[in-house]
């Protein structure tokens, strides 16, 4: 029964940012004439039915994290569904709001089966600089856009699956650890690094060296080269369980890259309570 109600309560907060993504984009094509669903890069790139599954799916992402309901292929499932719902809403919607010159509601005069042949198969796309070259109508094509749209929406769901099957559990309670206090620190070279990453755990965790380390900061210049040391304490809400999560970045000149052989994540011992160091 529990599973039950959770599984529901996660697809209901699934549903109702699905719905509120599909209100928004209407909204906003109606007011502007952009319609950010179905902007692509190179025609056949989904990057707007990419960030409309992103948003849409974001419910399913805090919804798992209230209910501590861990992702799986049910809710994979779930996503799918709403997904394909989403784009059909996005469609109606379109469909009962758009007015004609006269005045009247177009849905007064086609069905929507009709209405939705028409808009995929009249729809006109742009390419080039500043979408200055039109390709003319799209005709059969126009289903080949709308299925990929359909996959643009479905990655920009399953990249928020990706996101919440990386968040830390407590196996104990089977619940989601929530963040307790955070650390950023900046190293100029490797060895700097390893002298605070390999040598923090060298020090029991009860001791003062260890806290000292946590509660010190380390900033330099970010230069080609240069490391970011993230530090999270994550606490279990049930039992109280600690632990601390580290990720590392490299900058390399441009950008920050994730060096994922250094993530590691360390239990802390029960009767160990590091919120005070952290927040220091």
């Amino acid at each position: 029964m529990k599973s039950f109600i959770t599984s529901s309560g996660v697809a209901l907060c699934g549903l109702v940012t699905s719905v509120l993504t599909a209100v928004g984009v209407v909204l906003v094509q109606n007011l502007t004439g952009f319609n950010l669903f179905t902007l692509s890069f190179w025609v056949v790139l989904p990057v707007g039915a990419f960030l409309v599954g992103f948003a849409a799916a974001s419910g399913y992402f805090f919804g798992s994290l209230y209910f501590h309901k861990k992702p799986g292929l049910l809710l994979l499932l779930q996503m799918v569904l709403i997904a394909a719902f989403t784009q059909l809403l996005i469609y109606y919607m379109e469909y009962s709001t758009l007015i004609l010159d006269d005045g009247t509601k177009a849905s007064e005069y086609i069905a929507f089966g009709q209405y939705l042949d028409l808009s995929l198969t009249k729809a006109h796309y742009r390419i080039g600089r500043s979408a200055q070259h039109d390709m003319g109508e799209a005709g059969s094509f126009g289903y080949w856009m709308a299925f990929f749209q359909f996959i643009g929406f479905m990655l920009g769901g399953v990249s928020v699956y990706v996101f919440l099957s990386g968040r830390p559990i407590c196996q104990a309670c089977d619940k989601y650890f929530r963040p307790l206090g955070k650390k950023i620190k900046s190293f100029g070279s490797t060895d700097d690094l390893a002298a605070y990453y390999d040598v923090l755990y060298t020090h029991p965790v009860v001791s003062e060296p260890f806290s000292q380390m946590i509660r010190s900061e380390y900033k330099v210049k970010t230069e080609k080269g240069s490391f970011n040391l993230t530090e999270t304490l994550h606490g279990c809400p049930q039992c109280k369980a600690q632990m601390i999560e580290h990720s590392v970045q490299v900058f390399n000149g441009q950008d920050w890259k994730d060096i994922d052989q250094l993530k590691r994540q360390v239990s802390m011992p029960e009767t160990v309570n590091l919120v005070s160091v952290f927040k220091a």
